[in-house]
């Protein structure tokens, strides 16, 4: 069996002559006794013959889980070097599959109508248990870790794209590591320190960089138009006058149709919640109310596939339809994008705007802030050397 190493906390101190000096913490039986005196507190251990010492901090807490925390990481060590197997023996440390195992169960309650959310989570906790998984417990990943985390999957390439991964997925896997340690520690009541805590994310220069989102020329949807059929068409023209997601649009079902009243309504489904669980209507604009009025009833879907069922793979048909009409960088969202730039730059305002896309920060919907240059200039010609008259 793996025994855990001893960790002492000692004190330094200025004596009555101003000279530093380390000294020992009395013990009461398991408890320290703590010295008055001011100074820091440092952590005393033996590796092998040599001698190691590192601050604790300048209070007993403080002093008391640095050493909880080097006592787990000097044991994950020793675990590393041995069998893994031994870590059964460690009824106090958490083996890292165990955990894993613990948030995608908890994922997967919480949020049974979001498998991608779980897809992407469970991709995240791969590249965790591939790149730190030899520490074997959890209480043993440390800050240094996850930094090495970082880097290491800066390096790599994505395995759905032929480039590096960017900043922005580090930080996003980052993100959901701090969220699966803050579930072990807050619903798990596991003693840990969460590593991830406060962490610095990666500077992204491409997206500093980046202007507001990519959206269709009115050429480009004048062309595409023409390639589409009368289904095709109104699917399109349906992402494209209600800035709806693709999955929002597959689970559209006929009750969500108002025409009426010329309304959509985004709804929760049995395997299907709006992203961030918040319904909402949207306004059907006159052009597209004649297109889903002129759509058979033939099934409960708005836009169903051949067999009846749901349709999927909308982005396939557009790719297709885009290649007919010559149109280069199609692609669901940009429908989306397309819609949000118009309504701002029709001079919505832009918390309407937001009610309408369904986004939960502002900050989201700002993106599209970024005007045409025509409007640019139509703007600056409005300001002139003297008063006009």
């Amino acid at each position: 069996m793996v025994r855990k190493k001893r960790v002492r906390i000692v004190k330094k101190i200025r004596d009555a002559n101003g000279v530093w000096g380390f000294v020992s913490m009395k013990r009461a039986g398991d408890r320290y006794v703590w010295d008055d005196r001011p100074g820091y507190y440092f952590l005393d251990w033996r590796d092998g013959k040599k001698r190691c010492r590192q601050l604790a901090g300048s209070s007993p807490s403080e002093a008391l889980e640095a050493r909880r925390r080097k006592q787990n990481e000097l044991l994950g060590e020793l675990i590393s070097r041995s069998k893994p197997a031994l870590l059964d023996q460690q009824s106090a440390l958490t083996p890292i599959k165990d955990a894993i195992r613990m948030h995608q169960e908890h994922v997967k309650t919480h949020s049974p109508d979001k498998p991608k959310t779980l897809q992407r989570y469970a991709k995240v906790h791969e590249h965790f248990e591939r790149i730190l998984g030899h520490k074997n417990a959890l209480e043993v990943i440390t800050r240094a870790d996850i930094e090495q985390f970082k880097v290491t999957r800066s390096s790599e390439f994505s395995q759905q794209h032929p480039r590096q991964v960017t900043p922005r997925t580090v930080n996003f896997e980052v993100g959901v590591l701090r969220a699966f340690f803050n579930y072990l520690i807050n619903e798990r009541g596991l003693q840990l320190t969460n590593p991830c805590a406060h962490f610095k994310p990666l500077k992204d220069k491409q997206a500093k960089g980046r202007r507001k989102p990519p959206t269709y020329t009115q050429d480009e949807i004048d062309r595409m138009v023409d390639a589409c059929s009368r289904f095709d068409k109104a699917i399109y023209a349906t992402f494209l006058l209600t800035g709806l997601r693709d999955e929002e649009l597959c689970y559209l079902t006929w009750p969500d149709v108002n025409l009426k009243n010329a309304t959509i309504k985004v709804t929760s489904k049995d395997e299907f919640s709006p992203k961030d669980y918040e319904e909402r209507v949207i306004p059907i604009p006159p052009d597209l109310l004649t297109l889903l009025d002129g759509l058979p009833r033939q099934s409960h879907w708005v836009f169903p596939n051949a067999k009846g069922g749901r349709i999927t793979h909308l982005l396939r048909r557009l790719k297709s339809i885009a290649k007919k009409a010559g149109v280069e960088n199609a692609t669901l969202h940009k429908f989306r994008h397309t819609y949000a730039t118009r309504l701002l730059e029709a001079g919505n305002d832009i918390v309407t705007v937001q009610k309408l896309l369904g986004h939960s920060d502002l900050e989201t919907t700002r993106q599209y802030l970024d005007p045409h240059e025509s409007l640019k200039r139509k703007a600056a010609n409005l300001l002139s050397l003297r008063a006009k008259v």
